[in-house]
């Protein structure tokens, strides 16, 4: 509260004050009282002789004589008045004087008193000693103590009595004014406030006669007329008086006399208070409260400067004490208005709520059937489009002329882009549901980055464009992240830039926006010289079902879907997208995400390693000056010598005289004959090209090293030490020829196929898509039967052992899900050698594929299949076709685990053949980078034993929900280094808790401890 009080002023003394001084002066006086304590009687005289007539601040002297310090002891316990005591040394004994001193200073506890010590031998008490020892104020030896001598030094004790005592005087009153002001800042009502306060005046002052306090207010910009809340005495009065409200609040013209009036209202006008002999005025004016407050006191006599100084001080709490019980007045006020308000708001909210827990419920159900919707139409849409793509892809297996050949191209890119739509719907239905989940997962942003250039060049080739991509080399090796909705924000921008550019270049960045509190903001950025966004199109383009023009939609097709999709993707993983552009100047867009560190980013302390281009000198020529700069940053990063220009003439300029450089980085499009002039060209070479194809004919010869854009960093690093000779040319990555049609495998019979354990059973109720796959199998070289559903399925089980079982989920009769249940249980009551079921499903939606892994089922592949896919769950599934026997899978069967409810894994020992991860795959997704490989696959031994380690000490403890979460973080590290038999057993528990399915959960729980056994054995094994 920022009051300003308003004091009295100290002002000269009026002829008034003057006058009544002398009044007062003339009333008695109270004498000082000196006590003589001697056994000479003749001091006693001479003392009170030589201080006759003595008087100082206008007070007399009066005197009390002892002839004994006993009898000096019953004085001055009589008269605490005493000011002064003059005091010999030896009398009844040699050290009475100096006893009686202790006993004032320690018995009395009297500190008030002057003492002067008189003696007639000095050497009985050395002053020093008597000085450092005894608490006196004087020492005077009786032989020089002379009538003026004596005079100073009383004059001397009593105004240092009068110093100490208005001392105590000031804190005795000033403890009494906070004890009052403390209890009246207790008092929560103003009647109770204005009459403790009056009560207070009254108990503090005696003098006072009368006492009135009053108000006047300022509130709403008008001065109002002063009012009187309570008063003693002759003023008493007021609503408040007795501390009760029993009355309306008068004007103080009316409640006070007229002269009282009369000086409340002066004191008002100037502000100012005043201190006369009959009655004292003080003012506050509290600039928070808009008021003035005015003590009026009638008292006997003027007060004095203490009592003035007193008086100011706690009349200011009091002003304080009152704008705060005003401030608690109007928050009870409004404390009970708001709790009125609050109940009313409460049986609103009710009411409210129960409308909205019915709306909810329609919500709810309106879902379900939204989902169920979706669902259904998933599986409708994939079945039909499963034979569309199956067709197409059997097709281009078949001899067909190159006009054919480019139709049937057409089609599958068509029908390629519908999917695309119905995945966008599906992602735009569980966005809005609020149904997408994010993995977190340590994910390599080269590699997302570099993965989707990668997929993207061969469009970008076909139209010319100059495709770059840089991730920024002080990123992390690997963040905490889902690899899949970062790489498909990223995809949908870059392919949209690479869609709608005609000419010239599309250049991805990945960068560290900022990092703050152990969280990273990734900024990625693609850039492109398009055909530009209007302003006006900016502001709608990341709203649903729309694009930037109608035009476009013409030109380029598109549900306008995508980017909405990336703006909700982006907020999910705490960034943000936006685009920067202008018509016909191209675009920039950019996309950020929040991420944490890899738990290996955080903790382990990287080796030191020596750059891997540690002293090589590079020539690095380039005319585009950012894809230099990239460039440039890798080579930099990776320690080489480095001289950078746009062509060959500015680089044989930047180089020193007669300076060697051991490899020249070039792009295709730079002239280097000025370079083949020149005696010292370096010999090693390497041509950035638009494909592998286009650099040298026969690969890397005369020198030159191919390296097709977009440029990996990993393989840039590589071509370079292949030019300087340190490597082997044909180490470094180079993009694989496209894979002609090869001629159809000869497929077996069925018996041969069921002698050489390679026969395949196959569950699928539409006709088209039984076609594509039986042409799927023969194309591959493979034997398979086909029944129309479940139930067919399981009938030829049971008469025949296959090798495989590929099975839809939705079928008549009896559905995928039934039938592998159905399997299971009979091989666990026979005890017959397991069969892998792998699931063919139509169904997108989120959970299909824990779902086909709880019930039993091995693997999961979408609708439309193809041949790749089919290929590789063959090669893991069925033997290979010169090994005979069981297939690798089950070469030491032994009956799986199965629990009522629980769903059934493959048992540890069932896999045992089957490499628990692809080392090609993950060495292959970074780079070939096989020491990064090495690293991560330890941590991820160590992570997960750890949380192994959670997983069964949760289900010890029967806390379900961290058993769910322990197994959703197996999971999902497992997927990432590509462990699947581990994550499907994760999959599986998570599962099981979701659904509350947790009798037998144990014995998957004890099978995800095996697995990461036999994880970590082969990773030990394989190093």
């Amino acid at each position: 509260m920022s009051d300003d009080f308003l004091f009295a002023d100290d002002e000269p003394v009026t002829d008034t004050e003057s006058a009544a001084a002398k009044e007062d002066a003339q009333e008695p006086a109270e004498p000082w009282v000196i006590l003589i304590v001697d056994d000479d009687p003749a001091i006693h005289a001479t003392t009170k002789m030589v201080l006759r007539g003595f008087t100082f601040e206008g007070r007399p002297a009066q005197f009390l004589s002892a002839g004994t310090a006993l009898e000096a002891r019953t004085l001055l316990e009589q008269n605490p008045a005493i000011a002064v005591v003059l005091l010999d040394v030896v009398m009844e004994s040699d050290d009475a004087g100096l006893r009686l001193v202790r006993f004032i200073r320690s018995e009395l506890n009297n500190r008030r008193v002057r003492i002067i010590l008189r003696t007639g031998q000095p050497g009985q008490a050395p002053e020093r000693d008597v000085i450092l020892n005894y608490d006196i104020n004087d020492y005077k030896s009786k032989t020089e103590l002379t009538a003026q001598k004596l005079f100073t030094s009383v004059v001397a004790a009593l105004r240092g009595y009068q110093d100490i005592t208005a001392i105590e005087a000031h804190r005795q009153g000033l403890e009494r004014i906070l004890d009052a002001s403390s209890a009246l800042l207790d008092k929560r009502t103003m009647a109770e406030f204005v009459g403790g306060t009056v009560a207070k005046l009254a108990e503090l002052w005696p003098s006072c006669e009368g006492v009135a306090l009053c108000i006047r207010s300022a509130e709403g910009g008008g001065v109002r007329e002063p009012l009187l809340l309570g008063g003693s005495g002759p003023l008493a009065g007021g609503p408040f008086a007795g501390g009760h409200l029993h009355a309306e609040v008068r004007p103080v013209r009316a409640a006070l006399p007229v002269e009282v009036a009369g000086a409340v209202a002066e004191a008002l006008a100037d502000g100012r208070g005043r201190f006369e002999r009959t009655h004292s005025l003080l003012v506050f004016r509290s600039a928070s409260r808009h008021h003035d407050t005015v003590f009026y006191l009638a008292h006997r006599r003027a007060l004095t400067e203490d009592e003035r100084r007193l008086l100011e001080v706690f009349c200011s709490k009091v002003a304080v004490g009152f704008d705060n019980v005003h401030l608690y007045e109007e928050l009870t006020e409004l404390n009970r208005s708001l709790e009125s308000q609050v109940v009313e708001r409460t049986r609103e909210l009710v009411e409210a709520t129960e409308a909205a827990e019915a709306a909810r419920a329609e919500a709810e159900a309106a879902n379900q059937a939204k989902s169920l919707f979706l669902a259904t139409m998933s599986h409708e849409i994939r079945t039909p489009m499963n034979g569309v793509q199956g067709m197409l892809e059997l097709l281009e297996f078949t001899p067909l002329t190159a006009e054919q050949r480019e139709l049937v191209a057409v089609v599958r890119d068509s029908a390629g882009a519908l999917l695309t739509i119905i995945n966008d719907i599906l992602d735009f239905s569980k966005i809005e549901a609020g149904r997408l989940d994010l993995e977190r997962v340590p994910v390599s942003l080269a590699a997302v980055v570099e993965g989707v250039a990668d997929t993207l060049a061969p469009g970008a080739r076909k139209k010319t464009l100059s495709l770059i991509t840089y991730v920024d080399p002080d990123l992390p090796a690997l963040v905490m992240g889902d690899p899949v909705r970062i790489r498909q924000v990223l995809f949908n921008i870059a392919g949209n830039a690479v869609k709608f550019t005609p000419a010239g270049s599309v250049k991805i960045r990945a960068e560290l926006a900022r990092f703050e509190e152990g969280k990273a903001t990734i900024r990625i950025t693609v850039t492109d010289t398009g055909i530009g966004i209007s302003k006006e199109a900016q502001a709608r383009l990341f709203r649903p079902f729309t694009q930037a023009e109608a035009s476009i939609t013409r030109r380029f097709g598109g549900t306008g879907l995508g980017l909405s999709i990336c703006r909700r993707l982006a907020e999910l993983m705490g960034g943000e997208i936006g685009v920067s552009s202008e018509p016909g100047q191209g675009a920039s867009f950019w996309f950020t995400f929040t991420t944490g560190l890899a738990p290996d980013s955080e903790t382990a302390e990287p080796a030191v390693a020596a750059p891997p281009l540690g002293g090589v000198s590079v020539l690095l020529l380039a005319p585009d000056a950012e894809e230099r700069r990239f460039l440039a940053r890798y080579l930099n990063a990776d320690g080489a010598l480095l001289v950078d220009a746009p062509d060959a003439e500015a680089g044989l300029a930047a180089l020193l005289p007669g300076t060697a450089c051991d490899v020249v980085v070039a792009a295709s499009e730079v002239d280097l004959a000025p370079l083949d002039a020149h005696a010292d060209a370096p010999r090693g070479r390497v041509l950035l090209t638009p494909t592998v194809a286009a650099a040298v004919p026969g690969g890397a010869a005369g020198g030159i090293v191919p390296l097709a854009r977009p440029v990996r960093r990993a393989h840039l690093v590589r071509a370079v030490l292949a030019a300087a000779g340190r490597v082997a040319a044909d180490e470094v990555a180079v993009e694989p020829p496209k894979a002609k049609p090869a001629a159809p495998a000869p497929a077996l019979s069925v018996e041969e196929a069921l002698a050489a354990g390679r026969l395949i059973l196959v569950a699928e109720d539409h006709p088209t898509n039984r076609q594509v796959i039986q042409r799927q199998l023969t194309l591959l070289g493979h034997t398979a039967e086909l029944v129309e559903d479940g139930a067919q399925a399981l009938e030829r089980w049971r008469r025949r052992p296959y090798a495989l079982l590929l099975t839809d989920c939705q079928m008549p009769e009896m559905d995928g899900f039934e039938l592998t249940q159905a399997i299971r249980a009979e091989e666990t009551a026979t005890g017959r050698t397991r069969l892998p079921i792998v699931a063919i499903t139509a169904n997108a939606m989120e959970g299909e594929v824990q779902k086909c892994l709880a019930t039993g089922m091995d693997a999961s592949i979408s609708k439309p299949l193809e041949i790749g896919q089919l290929r590789r769950i063959l090669d893991r599934y069925l033997p290979h076709p010169d090994g005979g026997g069981e297939a690798p899978a089950m070469a030491s069967a032994v009956a799986p685990v199965i629990v009522p409810g629980v769903a059934p894994v493959a048992s540890v020992s069932a896999v045992s053949e089957v490499p628990p991860i692809d080392l090609g795959a993950l060495s292959t997704l970074f780079d070939g980078d096989t020491e990064f490989v090495g690293q991560l696959l330890e941590e991820f031994v160590s992570s997960n034993t750890a949380t192994r380690d959670r997983l069964v000490t949760a289900f010890g403890a029967r806390d379900w929900d961290d058993v769910r979460q322990a197994a959703h973080k197996l999971a999902g590290s497992s997927r990432t280094v590509g462990a699947r038999d581990l994550a499907a057993v994760g999959d599986a528990i998570e599962l099981a808790c979701v659904d509350k399915r947790l009798d037998g959960l144990d014995a998957l729980v004890a099978q995800a401890g095996d697995e990461l056994a036999r994880v970590a054995g082969f990773i030990r094994g394989a190093r």
